[in-house]
């Protein structure tokens, strides 16, 4: 399924010799993935695997990954299927659309890297049955006591919102730009 919205505004993009980064940021399934997935031609870097068990290992992910991308070097990385414990070496090209999509995606230490930020905003009880309907009816209570809380804290420490050109519903439809956004209307 391809977003019209998000290609429109990839399409504003200039990706020449040099890597275009894209962020894309949300709770919890909000669509980010689904999203990413949908740019045509975008090469897609989830910050799930950088997930340490604790936290995700954003220094880790900037190092690995943005470094070496913007300095137009491939980006080499191991990440580990949280589902199956696997470990897979992935490596990015440094070139055309990267997209880098997850919860902590438009963190204030990775923002700046980017030539184009979208928040994916989506009700906590739309996030929450996507959550039980991918992970089980066992993982309601995690959702809602721990990750959904955490998500919320970042959210308000960090605020990723503020810092996105373009801010998307749940089916990818244009909520709004935030004031001042390079992108308009």
């Amino acid at each position: 399924m391809e977003n019209a919205v998000v290609q429109g505004l990839v399409s504003r993009l200039s990706p020449g010799l040099r890597p275009t980064l894209v962020g894309i940021g949300g709770f919890g399934c909000a669509g980010k993935t689904t999203l990413a997935r949908s740019i045509s031609g975008a090469q897609v870097v989830a910050t799930d695997g950088f997930w340490d068990g604790e936290g995700f290992d954003l220094a880790r992910l900037r190092c690995e990954v943005l470094e070496p991308l913007l300095a137009v070097r491939p980006a080499s990385f191991a990440v580990r299927d949280w589902a199956s414990g696997v470990v897979t070496v992935t490596t990015i090209e440094p070139v055309g659309i990267v997209v880098i999509e997850g919860v902590c995606a438009l963190h204030r230490t990775l923002r700046d890297a980017y030539a184009l930020r979208i928040w994916l905003e989506v009700e906590a009880d739309v996030r929450l049955a996507r959550a039980v309907a991918r992970d089980g009816e066992s993982a309601r209570s995690m959702w809602l006591e721990t990750w959904m809380p955490r998500e919320e804290r970042y959210a308000g420490i960090d605020d990723p919102v503020a810092c996105a050109d373009a801010v998307l519903d749940g089916d990818g439809r244009l909520l709004r730009p935030p004031t001042g956004s390079s992108l308009g209307a």
